[in-house]
């Protein structure tokens, strides 16, 4: 393989890792692409929720807390806000007597499957990067180096001594 379609090659798959490691950073927690909501504080969203001014609300429940993720009746605006867990029932009881829309789901643990997808780029680009260093080395990798040839110049025994 020549110098230029091995360094097209190793570009292409730079843009490519690029690519990849933007995808992946631009995810929030539940996977989806960030969106148009804004945050607000959670003393902001209770004083919405006692206007009776949320229309919808998505709860993703994890171990400790909730993002609850919405939409207001006046202004029209979606909003994002972490609410503590142990509020969530007296939260979509609130919401429900409101006729708000409440969609709850529980986050899900981490996936073998999901961590090795994610990390299949980054085992790609090792075993690419190993594998063009054992060509630029000749082989070296696979093949040991040879064993000194033995030298022929002859000794000077020095327990003897010289005159």
């Amino acid at each position: 393989m020549s110098t230029t379609v091995r360094t097209i090659l190793f570009w292409v798959l730079m843009v490519a890792l690029a690519v990849v490691l933007w995808q992946m950073a631009s995810k929030d927690k539940s996977g989806a692409p960030p969106d148009s909501s804004s945050t607000i504080a959670y003393s902001d969203f209770m004083a919405q929720v006692d206007k009776n001014n949320v229309r919808s609300v998505k709860i993703l429940e994890s171990p400790s807390t909730a993002e609850v993720e919405g939409q207001l009746r006046e202004p029209p605006q979606n909003f994002r806000v972490t609410v503590p867990k142990e509020v969530i029932p007296d939260l979509t009881e609130r919401l429900q007597k409101q006729g708000a829309t409440i969609d709850v789901s529980t986050a899900k643990g981490a996936d073998w499957r999901a961590t090795a997808v994610d990390l299949l780029p980054i085992i790609i680009f090792i075993a690419v990067w190993i594998f063009s260093m054992s060509r630029r080395r000749g082989g070296s990798m696979r093949n040991p180096p040879a064993s000194p040839a033995t030298s022929t110049t002859p000794t000077i025994p020095t327990n003897r001594p010289l005159g």
